[in-house]
This record gives structure tokens, C-alpha cells and sequence, in this order.
């Protein structure tokens, strides 16, 4: 298994750098350029929330990112330290009374782009799960 763990402070200032970390961590892997733009879009989407929503822009908190990849699944952890959300509540986006309503929308991407979403119980974390054919571990 290979896996990478850290932390940005709650500032959309980091959000690039978090997002090239996690794209240094899958170098190796020979993904395609599609699916390294939708890892990048749903983490960046997650940190976004994470920052805003979570730990509503006190940059001393942190956000928590860690990422693994074993054969063939990928697991992007992104968690703040806030109260969290319920989860279940968020409206479908695409829905007439809800298609010019600002939000939302993020967190419907990463449903569709990935594989698998699982928040924990209180909505402060959010797991994503890409399965990734063809990528292969360096085994380190």
C-alpha cells in the first residue's frame, strides 16, 4: 500500500498545493489525464468545503488530507474540524427548484465522479473511493 498524510491550513491559498501533492503521490501510476482532472476536481471540491464550510476560514485549523492506493483503489480522505453536516440533507442540484440555488453542486460532482463517497457519522469527514484499472503500485 502506498499513502500519503497531511494537513493545509484553512486557507483557499493551499488548495493548489494540496492539489499537486496528492497528483505528485499518483505519478506513478500512469492514470489518464480525464482521470487525474476528475481526482483533482473532487479533492479540491472537498478541501473547498472543508475550509469554508467546516472550519468556516479560521486559517489555524487544519484541514486533514490522506490518500492511499492498493490494488486498484484509490481513497482520497479529506476531514475538518468542524461540527460537520447531515449529508443525507443536501438537494439535488439538477432539480427545477434548486437548478438557480448557489451550492451544492460540489459535492454532487464527487458523487458522480467517483466511485464511492462515505462520510463519517458526524459529516466532518468525507471518504472518496476511485477504482482505478490499470494503475499499478511500486509496491512501496
Amino acid at each position: 500500500m502506498k499513502e500519503l498524510e497531511f494537513e493545509i491550513p484553512s486557507d483557499p491559498e493551499y488548495i493548489k498545493d494540496a492539489s499537486e501533492k496528492v497528483l505528485g503521490f499518483l505519478e506513478g501510476l500512469e492514470l489518464t489525464k480525464e482521470i487525474l482532472f476528475d481526482i483533482r476536481l473532487c479533492l479540491e471540491e472537498a478541501v473547498i468545503n472543508a475550509i469554508k464550510y467546516g472550519n468556516k476560514l479560521e486559517k489555524a485549523i487544519p484541514v486533514s488530507i490522506r490518500v492511499s492506493f492498493s490494488e486498484g483503489r484509490l481513497e482520497i480522505m479529506v476531514k475538518d474540524c468542524g461540527k460537520g453536516f447531515q449529508y443525507s440533507d443536501i438537494p439535488d442540484p439538477r432539480s427545477s427548484k434548486n437548478i438557480l440555488k448557489h451550492g451544492g453542486r460540489g459535492l454532487f460532482l464527487i458523487r458522480n465522479l467517483m466511485d464511492e463517497v462515505v462520510f463519517n457519522d458526524s459529516g466532518n469527514e468525507i471518504k472518496m473511493i476511485k477504482s482505478i484499472s490499470g494503475g499499478k503500485s511500486d509496491g512501496g
